[in-house]
């Protein structure tokens, strides 16, 4: 039977890809679908007609094509560059079969824009590694797409999560919308509209549909991407199959008796309610917390029953609470009847009673450990004045001594006792940088580690001057160290130890040595370096020139984030402390900039 040119028409239309069919004896196009349109941007009615080599930059690729049918008989993901109308060009995967129409000769081709992917390897070429090592061996689905919605990108575990094989054409240039389950596409085109207008809400969980139509549960993370200009340039998606532990969740909702006996023995208030507030059921500990009976409250709205009020910021809780998206936790203060406040850690997580949707609330209870927190920070404010009021003290004493050991000595400088009164000098002065030694660290391990850059604090004024006239080689790498807020401490006194004992130092170096998960930051100097005998003593209280806490206190620093320091230096030619920061207490900056570190 010969297929006519509305057979044809028909297939484009219905093709879930670009599509054009053009004549061999004057390659002239003579249909198109409405994707190829949109592609092209161009009429469809105008496009109809046009030399086909008009599309191509190249028109000798097009000549390849026509001699590969020739021969072949099919062509599948040839690649190549084509032109828009209006002078855009872009890069495509084009397939062709060769086709007659009432025993005319035809072409029709199928495109596939691959433009987003061409430029991400131009721009990323650099690192082309570490974005294949991470793509290829992440056991996570990794999908990016145009903002369009359009896939451009994916990872081997996408390829095989959407369904596909390396005999298959692979989704490049579909809609990611089209592997979302009709049921959740609604939600699914929400949540991108709130992505894209600047509200991230996290993690999402969708039904998905492979290529075969099976369907699998999906747990879905996405970040806007934007290019050097900050503009949005295309969506990353990170994307978890959870199907199993969907099925698991299911299985322990349906045992009934099970999930009682564990509802009943959590050690923490449960709540179940609906999402308009309607109590469904609380656990004894629940009761006890708010002071009410499980029988009264079943049924009752949990906003007239006064359980949640607003929070020290005047935000709703019952509102903030049935907001919380699976895994968020919300730490708040909770007003009870009697008037007693609790602070509690607020989690929610979405079950199903009977075919219904309801709201598991977790209450945490932390009332005690946040109380004795508080009296804790409050001690060791109380403690801290304490010690500031004790050390003004305690110079203006030292003052009096050193003032007087001072004229003294001016006025009687040959007396036979004159030593004995240099020596109440000294330790007087002693005495006074022990004091301004203990104020400059009277903060230490009382603040919460913070993430810093070592780059970022050696450019501050008080370092700049104390290291002036010295050569100053920075690292310029983008990691930051989770240390204690004193660590800007940790190279003054590398710098300083520096200028005091390295005897003629002119230059001074920071790096980095990355290996694996561990990172390593090197100091080093040009001095005379430190003898073999001392190394194993330089960082124990006491010892050393001058007070003996400088590298001492170093080391404690830097051991509250697990963060070890040693010298290896060559005696003669200079100091080499390396400071050896664990997992997980550096990474790279900024960690919310994927295109850092994904490279291809």
């Amino acid at each position: 039977m010969k297929k006519t040119i509305h057979f044809y028409i028909t297939l484009l239309e219905s093709s879930p890809f670009p599509a054009i069919i053009f004549r061999v004896s004057d390659l002239k196009i003579i249909a198109l679908n409405a994707r190829a349109a949109d592609l092209f941007r161009v009429l469809k009615e105008k496009a109809v007609s046009k030399p086909m080599p008009d599309f191509f930059v190249s028109p000798d690729d097009l000549q390849d094509i026509m001699t590969h049918l020739s021969y072949h008989k099919k062509l599948v993901d040839y690649e190549t560059r084509l032109l828009a109308r209006g002078g855009r060009f872009f890069w495509a995967y084009l397939s062709a079969n060769p086709i007659s129409i009432q025993e005319e000769k035809a072409v029709i081709c199928a495109f596939a824009d691959i433009n987003h992917q061409k430029e991400l390897e131009q721009n990323l070429q650099k690192n082309k590694e570490l974005y294949r090592s991470i793509i290829r061996t992440s056991p996570d689905n990794i999908t990016m797409v145009d903002m369009l919605g359009k896939i451009f990108m994916v990872s081997p575990a996408a390829t095989r999560m959407f369904g596909y094989n390396d005999k298959d054409r692979s989704p490049y240039g579909m809609p990611i919308l089209d592997h979302i389950h009709p049921a959740d596409q609604a939600r699914f085109k929400h949540d991108v509209r709130q992505l894209k207008a600047g509200t991230n809400t996290g993690v999402h969980e969708y039904r998905a549909v492979r290529k075969d139509g099976s369907e699998l549960y999906i747990e879905s993370h996405s970040e806007i991407i934007h290019d050097n200009q900050g503009r949005p340039d295309s969506i990353l998606y990170v994307i978890r199959d959870i199907t199993q532990r969907r099925e698991t969740e299911k299985a322990i909702r349906e045992n009934e008796e099970r999930f009682v006996t564990i509802f009943q023995e959590v050690p923490d208030p449960v709540l179940i309610f609906r999402q308009d507030g309607t109590i469904l059921d609380m656990n004894r500990q629940c009761e006890e917390w708010f002071h009410v009976g499980k029988i009264c409250s079943i049924g009752h709205k949990v906003q007239n029953l006064g359980f949640f009020s607003t929070d020290a910021n005047n935000e709703d809780q019952f509102l903030k609470i049935i907001s919380l998206q699976s895994g968020e936790k919300y730490e708040t203060c909770i007003r009870l009847s009697d008037g007693q406040e609790r602070y509690a850690i607020l989690s929610t997580r979405y079950i199903t009673i009977q075919g219904e949707i309801a709201i598991l609330l977790l209450i945490n209870d932390i009332d005690s450990l946040t109380r004795a927190y508080k009296a804790l920070t409050k001690a060791n404010h109380q403690i801290s004045l304490l010690n500031s009021i004790t050390r003004h003290d305690i110079l203006n004493k030292v003052m009096v001594i050193t003032g007087y050991g001072e004229i003294l000595l001016e006025d009687y400088p040959d007396m036979e006792w004159s030593a004995t009164l240099q020596t109440i000098f000294s330790s007087g002065k002693d005495i006074q940088h022990l004091i301004d030694f203990t104020r400059e660290y009277q903060d230490l391990g009382v603040h919460e580690p913070v993430w810093q850059r070592i780059d970022d604090i050696m450019q501050k004024d008080v370092l700049k001057s104390l290291s002036g006239g010295i050569s100053l080689s920075i690292l310029t790498e983008k990691v930051e160290i989770y240390a204690d807020p004193l660590l800007e401490k940790v190279l003054y006194n590398l710098v300083e130890n520096s200028i005091r004992h390295g005897e003629g130092v002119t230059r001074i170096s920071l790096s980095y040595e990355i290996s694996g998960d561990i990172c390593q930051v090197l100091y080093r100097d040009d001095g005379v370096g430190v003898a073999e005998s001392e190394k194993s003593m330089i960082f124990q209280k006491g010892h050393g020139k001058n007070t003996g806490l400088g590298l001492f206190l170093i080391r404690e620093i830097l051991s509250f984030t697990g963060i070890s320091i040693t010298e290896s230096g060559v005696p003669g030619q200079g100091v080499r402390f390396e400071m050896l920061v664990p997992s997980g207490c550096w990474r790279f900056y900024p960690p919310s900039d994927i295109r850092d570190y994904i490279v291809q």
